[in-house]
């Protein structure tokens, strides 16, 4: 049978469709036909209540509990709760996005990018140019008495 638990701000809050009233935090057993019944004020409130073991949760309306049981959104979270999750993570969401737009930025949350290498540039070293002395020898000039050879 399912289970409905109130959370929501207030010490208690009255059940729909009776007289009774549920306290905060205090776990309430429930028949599948009587949350059937009362489906859109229950489980499209998932901030007011938590609904554990309801048989019919469906994708999109209302946010009951981890199907998978693992903490990462899927197609049976709602908008809401996805942006929730995405900004806990430092994911920033602006402007109108569809469900499959946020579920994509879960995934690259997820699996981020491999960071492209920073390549650095060395520049080339300058070329310095050594002065270098050449000492220049002439031949010694032998002086002949004029007749060449």
């Amino acid at each position: 049978m399912p289970t409905v638990t109130y959370i929501g701000n207030y010490a208690y809050r009255k059940v729909p469709g009776t007289k009774e009233i549920w306290i905060r935090k205090e776990v309430k057993e429930v028949s599948q036909e009587w949350l059937d019944a009362n489906r859109t004020a229950i489980c499209t409130n998932p901030e007011v209540f938590v609904v554990k073991g309801d048989a019919k949760t469906t994708a999109g309306i209302g946010f009951t509990e981890d199907a998978d049981g693992d903490g990462l959104p899927d197609s049976g979270w709602t908008k809401k709760d996805i942006t929730g999750w995405l900004k806990d993570k430092g994911v920033s969401v602006t402007g109108y996005a569809t469900k499959a737009k946020l579920l994509d930025k879960v995934k690259t949350a997820l699996n981020p990018p491999a960071p492209e290498p920073v390549v650095e540039e060395v520049a080339p070293e300058p070329v310095v140019e050594k002065l270098v002395e050449e000492t220049i020898t002439e031949d010694p000039i032998v002086e002949t008495d004029g007749v060449e050879e």
